[in-house]
């Protein structure tokens, strides 16, 4: 059974969150940020879902600290917060989240977003049909041989890569690519367009959904 630590002041959602996951995974919950650091260095979860409005410690910098430990660095962080706005978004992100959703949530998202990134967890270098992806050496392979791709191309691969089947907003990439720097929708496309070319041949494919994303 996958293992999974949520760290949540709020006892109602630890509650929800019980009942989301907690029949089909091992599920620790925490409602501090001292509490859930020192659960995960015991239990060295798959997966960590953060609030960032803990007391004392909030989750911002636990998020940092998480990513300070060797054991941890690498584990997947979904944030769950009522802190709304781009800005939080941008913040997490550079601290190591992996994804943001914001409260109130879908449980129907958080579920497959949960499988998505369990999916990936632990795992540095992944080949689906003839294209893999190395995340420790920020490489792609198509057919074996090395991709010519720019490092946001990398990022924007490795982004829907994490989230196969999917749907990622533009502002997703935006967040997770260009961070503070602010872009139109063309540029992403474009970038979008160079990484598809360069993908040609490739057994996945990356497609656009009208008025979403990719």
């Amino acid at each position: 059974m996958r293992t999974i630590l949520a760290i949540d002041d709020c006892e109602d959602i630890r509650n929800l969150l019980y009942t989301i996951l907690g029949r089909d995974y091992r599920l620790f919950l925490e409602p501090t940020a001292e509490d859930g650091l020192s659960t995960a260095i015991k239990v060295k979860p798959e997966l960590v879902i953060l609030d960032l409005g803990l007391p004392e410690m909030d989750g911002y910098e636990l998020c940092n600290r998480f990513r300070s430990i060797p054991d941890l660095e690498n584990i997947p962080i979904i944030i769950l917060s009522g802190e709304l706005g781009s800005e939080a978004h941008i913040k997490a992100y550079k601290l190591g989240a992996d994804n943001y959703l914001e409260k109130p949530f879908d449980k129907e998202e958080l579920l497959a977003l949960v499988q998505s990134k369990l999916k990936f967890a632990g795992v540095m270098r992944k080949t689906i049909g003839n294209l893999t992806v190395d995340l420790k050496s920020g490489s792609a392979y198509l057919n074996s041989e090395k991709m010519d791709l720019t490092p946001k191309e990398f990022k924007i691969l490795t982004l829907l890569w994490e989230n196969i089947d999917s749907v990622i907003p533009r502002s997703s990439i935006l967040s997770y690519v260009w961070e503070k720097t602010h872009v139109s929708d063309r540029v992403i496309d474009n970038h979008v367009t160079s990484l598809r070319k360069k993908l040609n041949g490739c057994t996945l494919r990356v497609e656009s959904v009208y008025g979403e994303g990719y």
